[in-house]
């Protein structure tokens, strides 16, 4: 699984989150010293990725490389700024003149917002990552962003503490207990996708004349 978007309480840092449900490092769903269900989270120090920041720019343009072959994913973010190669792709896209679109280049969009290592050698198999489908949803207090609520939103989660059956605060019971009490706060949350673009490489087929 993986997650292009994982917000961080008080912050509009979308965190991408990667996980597994075999063991592979720290990614995980069961790894040591770890939320059940946490895997991979890559930090940026970027506060402008989703919510608020993106929506007063008029949106935002999330892609995801996923190249098995390499041993790689990578994730970016664009708002306001938007690559011309791949502004070019999306504007082409719904050509019927196949020869007037324009292939997404992604070696051409600069720094990727994050990257995660799969494969041989990398110690996260690529089996893990297969049949992948498109899912859109938001998940509040989430595991992420629910265990780490008591930490970043101290005075809200002293006032919405809800102990769990062991009598200790629950952090995400308590961010639900937020949420559920402030309505409010998430008009900022919400999807509207103007398009979805998948691409997929083909594969070269050898000539039996290549070796000659």
């Amino acid at each position: 699984e993986w997650e292009w978007i994982t917000g961080i309480p008080k912050t509009y840092t979308g965190e991408p989150d990667f996980h597994t449900s075999k063991a592979a490092d720290n990614c995980w769903v069961m790894a040591q010293h770890q939320w059940a269900n946490e895997g991979c989270t890559a930090v940026h120090d970027r506060n402008d990725t989703l919510g608020a920041p993106v929506n007063e720019n008029g949106g935002g343009i999330y892609a995801l490389e996923w190249d098995p072959e390499n041993r790689y994913m990578k994730s970016w973010v664009f708002s306001p700024d938007i690559p011309v190669n791949l502004r070019h792709a999306i504007d082409t896209a719904g050509s019927k003149d196949e020869a007037e679109r324009v292939l997404p280049d992604p070696s051409s969009w600069g720094l990727p917002y994050a990257y995660f290592a799969i494969g041989e050698g990398t110690g996260c198999s690529a089996d893990h990552f297969k049949n992948m489908r498109l899912v859109f949803n938001l998940a509040f207090c989430g595991n992420v962003s629910g265990n780490r609520f008591a930490r970043e939103c101290k005075a809200f989660a002293e006032k919405f503490d809800v102990k769990n059956d062991g009598g200790y605060s629950d952090p995400v019971l308590t961010c639900n207990a937020y949420i559920e009490s402030n309505p409010e706060a998430l008009e900022e949350a919400y999807w509207k996708i103007k398009g979805v673009y998948v691409y997929e490489r083909e594969l070269e087929k050898k000539n039996d004349h290549d070796d000659d």
